[in-house]
């Protein structure tokens, strides 16, 4: 069976302003879209204009949900034979069909198995090591989040089984994928700066409460544990290899929940680097 060289991108949707505002339609696209509306009660026939290849309406309350209701969809629809990767998009996410046409160019000719775009230095973000970093096209990483991630299908299929109790998505990013994608053997991850997307909005898991009781951070612990146990139930390779030391250092790092006054300081740094770099740039011209 060949394999397929179409992706499927996904974007959530309030159900109730502009779907896919957040969207520059400035080519056509050389994927499959599919608008996932996360209030399971908008008016679907305002997608007409748009046109999407799917429509999926299901209420949840944040991303791992999200990945569950996709999971099941695309079950019926036998989605490993037809895409070859799937990229999940909020809706305050800012990107043009243009760059997600060059993403998974880039993906596809890297032969990435797990990616992201970089992010906007004037985007809301957690973790500041995925912000773009000017000159590079493509950066190895040992994960990606959770707020834009790109997923083989296989993979995808894989850890989305496991997230049926996670309603945040917080660490399936962290543990759960890259533990999956070891099992897997195929753990080339990385964010690709060539291509970059603006997070409008700011992060709102936070110490929210969940309809099951719990907190992301909570979630994340849970991931955690789930993943070393199936390292232990699963894992046949040797306890020395470079690979499983690997992932043994990413599980049993510690998650940092909210953002820290280091973090937000950071922002500034790459900031300034930038500018710096415009002027040396200026000088020569």
């Amino acid at each position: 069976m060949s394999t397929p060289t179409k992706s499927l991108i996904v974007v959530t949707w309030d159900g109730k302003s502009q779907p896919l505002n957040h969207i520059y339609f400035d080519a056509a696209a050389a994927f499959d879209w599919l608008v996932f509306d996360y209030s399971g009660k908008g008016d679907l026939d305002g997608l007409s204009a748009i046109a999407p290849k799917h429509v999926l309406s299901v209420a949840t309350e944040c991303k791992g949900q999200i990945i569950s209701a996709l999971y099941k969809y695309l079950q019926s629809l036998n989605a490993e034979s037809n895409y070859q990767y799937i990229g999940i998009f909020d809706d305050d996410q800012s990107i043009s069909t243009s760059d997600i046409n060059k993403l998974l160019f880039i993906a596809h000719l890297e032969q990435l198995d797990v990616f992201q775009p970089s992010l906007t230095h004037d985007s809301y973000y957690d973790n500041r090591q995925f912000i773009h970093k000017p000159g590079y096209q493509v950066l190895a990483a040992d994960w990606v989040e959770v707020m834009c991630p790109f997923y083989r299908m296989d993979i995808f299929n894989a850890f989305a089984l496991h997230c049926i109790d996670n309603i945040s998505g917080t660490g399936l990013d962290l543990y759960l994928v890259p533990t999956i994608q070891y099992l897997m053997g195929k753990t080339n991850t990385a964010v690709v700066h060539a291509v970059q997307v603006k997070h409008t909005r700011p992060v709102r898991t936070g110490a929210r409460v969940f309809s099951n009781g719990k907190t992301a951070v909570q979630e994340i612990q849970i991931m955690q544990a789930l993943s070393k146990t199936l390292l232990l139930q699963k894992n046949t390779a040797s306890e020395d290899s470079p690979a499983y030391q690997k992932i043994l250092q990413i599980l049993n790092k510690e998650s940092k929940g909210d953002i820290t006054i280091a973090d937000k300081l950071g922002r500034i740094v790459p900031l300034f680097k930038n500018i710096y770099r415009m002027l040396v740039d200026a000088s020569y011209r």
